[in-house]
């Protein structure tokens, strides 16, 4: 299990349990503890990486403190003794729970490569490339911003926990980190349009020549609403 905040600490225990060859689960610290404690029972984790601060009561594993600060002092320690190969397990998401217990859809490497894989052929990236990672890591729509860039020497900028609930934040932060490519539910997507509309004009230029993706899903996006994403943001 991984339970942490959108933070370098997320991102680099998500990659180290898969080097280790492991198969992580997503934790967001905001939902529910006992909701956290069944993910863990359920899926049968042992060991639990953890974000300073943040723990799971009652979990009856181990439990790692992932301390940005601590790790920078430690010396590298050789290659790692396991390798996963296509069909070993990559990572477990659970779904919402809306219509019940909330269900672990488990995913293997060969079949996250193969989305990946199929990403980065029909929408290339190249080193000048930035991914916002903006979506919580317990959704399946954090795959690609958590691994995309790592394919093809991009980057990835990670938006401040919090933020992506705030357009006119995720404005400034998508101008001032030069964001090329982002992913919205349309349901945000209009709000973040709205938002457009009230910054200054220069403002939506310098949005409109850097950022060059937008993917929405999650849900059907209306015509009206693509239509007016083309109006304010002609260059994207």
């Amino acid at each position: 299990g991984v339970l942490a905040e959108r933070s370098p600490e997320m991102v680099v225990s998500v990659l180290a349990v898969l080097k280790a060859g492991g198969a992580y689960v997503p934790l967001d610290p905001e939902y529910p503890e006992d909701r956290l404690r069944y993910m863990l029972d359920d899926c049968g984790a042992c060991l639990l990486l953890a974000q300073p601060g943040l723990s799971v009561s009652g979990f009856s594993g181990e439990t790692l403190e992932v301390s940005l600060s601590a790790l920078t002092g430690e010396t590298e320690t050789g290659a790692v003794s396991e390798e996963a190969d296509s069909d070993s397990l990559a990572y477990i998401i659970y779904t919402s729970g809306s219509t019940g217990t909330p269900k672990g859809v488990a995913v293997e490497h060969r079949q996250a490569a193969a989305f990946l894989s199929g990403m980065q052929g029909q929408f290339p990236l190249t080193e000048e490339d930035i991914i916002v990672l903006k979506s919580s890591f317990s959704f399946d729509a954090s795959i690609w911003q958590l691994f995309w860039w790592t394919m093809s020497g991009a980057s990835v900028y990670l938006l401040p926990a919090g933020w992506e609930k705030d357009p006119v934040r995720m404005i400034e932060a998508f101008v001032s980190e030069k964001v090329t490519t982002a992913h919205f539910i349309p349901a945000m997507v209009n709000s973040f349009l709205d938002a457009l509309e009230t910054v200054p004009a220069e403002t939506r230029t310098r949005l409109g020549r850097t950022l060059t993706r937008v993917f929405a899903g999650g849900e059907a996006l209306s015509p009206l609403t693509a239509a007016r994403f083309a109006d304010l943001l002609p260059e994207t």
